[in-house]
C-alpha cells in the first residue's frame, strides 16, 4: 500500500510538470494595443545601392540598412523577455516555420554583412552575421524592463502573461493554507499585530516592519501553489521555503529558500551605478538567504534567475507553482516553469511570507504534499515548539 501511494503521488507530480509545459505556450487572448512593427534588414558599414544612415542608440558610428524589410512581425511565432550578460532586458523573437526558412536563407547568403532589427522603423541593433541564423534572435536595444513588457504583449497580441487562477492538478488534491477569512495556521514572527489581516478574502501584508509571518507547520517534498499582487511599483516580497521558523536577534528575516517577489520598477527604484539594477531580480529569483546553501541552475552569483521574465507589473495578479523536492526547487511563473536551484543543504522546514517595504495581496494558496526523501536531521529546520 505505502509502495502505491508512492507511485501515485509521484504520477501526480508527473501530470503536473507535463501539464504546466503544455500549457506553456498558451497565452490570454484578450487583445493588446496595436502590435509594434517589426522589421528585419540586410545592413553594412559601408553605404550601398538604395541604402539610408542610420544609427544604433547610443553609438554614433552610422550603419547603412535597405530600405524594405525582408522579414515582418507576422513571422514572429512567440516572443519573450530574457536577460542580456549585462542585465538589461532583451527580447527573444521564435519564429515560425516560414520565417525560420527565411531568416536562414537571408543569413546563410549574406555572412559578413550585418542584419538590421528595426522597432516602428527605428534601427535598434545591427549585429554582424556571422552564420545562419534559424528559429531565434535576440532584440536588445536601450528600452526598459516596463517597455520591453509592452512590445512582448504586444507581439504576443495579448494582455497579460497570464496568471492560472487554480493549479493544474485538481484543488482536490491540494490542502489550503489560507482560508480566506482569517490568519488560522500562520504565526506572526516578528512583524507588528497589524501587518497582517484579511480583507475581501484577500491576505493582505502592509510591508512594514520588515519581517516574516510563517506556517505552523513544516513541509518537506511539495507543490506549493501562490498568486501574488504588489500595489505599489517597486514592491518586494517573497515567500520562504524549507525556512527557520525563528529569526535570530539583529536580523530581519529567516535562513531559507527564498522564492523572489518583486515589482517590476524594482530595478529602477535600486540603480547600480547610474543605471537601472540587474533585471533578473525582477522575476522569480531563487537564492538561499540567511546561510543556506544552494546551486543555481541559472547563475547570477549564488542566485539562480529565471530564463524568461514572466512577472506582471503593479496592481497585477501572477501565479507561482513552486515544486520542492529533495533539495531542488522549480519555479512555474505564471503557467511556464523558468527556474530552478539545487542542492539545498536544507530540506525540510516552514513557509514564510514576508514583509519588505509595500503592501503585497496574496490569495489562492494551496499546497500538495508529497513522499518524503532521505533527509538527514541536519537538513530540517529546527521545530518551534507552539
Amino acid at each position: 500500500m505505502g509502495m502505491n501511494r508512492t507511485l501515485c503521488a509521484i504520477f501526480v507530480t508527473f501530470l503536473f510538470l507535463i501539464s504546466t509545459t503544455l500549457r506553456s505556450f498558451a497565452e490570454n487572448t484578450e487583445k493588446a494595443p496595436s502590435a509594434p512593427r517589426i522589421g528585419f534588414r540586410l545592413a553594412d558599414n559601408q553605404a550601398f545601392e538604395g541604402s539610408r544612415e542610420a544609427r544604433i542608440p547610443g553609438n554614433e558610428t552610422p550603419i547603412f540598412i535597405e530600405s524594405t524589410n525582408r522579414l515582418d512581425e507576422t513571422a514572429i511565432a512567440k516572443a519573450a523577455i530574457i536577460s542580456t550578460e549585462q542585465g538589461r532586458p532583451a527580447i527573444a523573437l521564435f519564429f515560425g516555420e516560414e520565417g525560420k526558412q527565411k531568416l536562414e536563407k537571408l543569413t546563410s547568403e549574406n555572412v559578413g554583412k550585418r542584419l538590421a532589427i528595426l522597432l516602428d522603423n527605428e534601427l535598434v541593433e545591427a549585429p554582424k552575421i556571422v552564420g545562419t541564423i534559424g528559429q531565434r534572435a535576440v532584440m536588445h536595444g536601450s528600452f526598459s524592463i516596463q517597455q520591453a513588457v509592452e512590445i512582448t504583449h504586444a507581439l504576443n497580441q495579448t494582455s497579460l502573461f497570464s496568471p492560472t487562477t487554480t493549479p493544474t492538478i485538481p484543488l482536490d488534491s491540494f490542502q489550503p493554507l489560507f482560508n480566506g477569512e482569517d490568519l488560522t495556521g500562520w504565526t506572526n514572527v516578528n512583524t507588528d499585530d497589524d501587518t497582517w489581516f484579511v480583507k475581501d478574502g484577500l491576505l493582505i501584508c502592509k510591508g512594514l516592519p520588515i519581517g516574516v509571518m510563517r506556517s505552523n507547520q513544516q513541509y518537506e517534498n511539495f507543490i506549493l501553489h501562490i498568486e501574488w499582487r504588489h500595489m505599489k511599483p517597486g514592491g518586494n516580497s517573497g515567500v520562504f521555503v524549507w525556512s527557520e521558523g525563528t529569526v535570530p536577534a539583529g536580523r530581519q528575516l529567516p535562513k531559507g529558500m527564498e522564492v523572489q517577489m518583486l515589482e517590476l520598477d524594482w530595478i529602477n527604484q535600486h540603480p547600480r551605478g547610474g543605471n537601472p539594477n540587474h533585471v533578473g531580480y525582477v522575476s522569480g529569483e531563487l537564492f538561499g538567504a540567511g546561510g543556506l546553501n544552494a546551486t543555481p541552475d541559472n547563475p547570477r552569483g549564488r542566485r539562480s534567475m529565471s530564463k524568461e521574465l514572466r512577472c506582471n507589473g503593479a496592481g497585477e495578479w501572477n501565479s507561482y507553482d513552486v515544486v520542492c523536492v529533495d533539495g531542488t526547487v522549480n519555479l512555474s511563473i505564471n503557467g511556464i516553469f523558468v527556474n530552478s536551484i539545487r542542492g539545498s543543504d536544507v530540506r525540510r522546514g516552514y513557509l514564510c511570507l514576508e514583509s519588505e517595504g509595500s503592501e503585497i495581496h496574496f490569495r489562492n494558496i494551496q499546497i500538495l504534499e508529497l513522499p518524503g526523501g532521505l533527509l538527514s536531521s541536519n537538513q530540517q529546520a529546527t521545530v518551534v515548539e507552539e
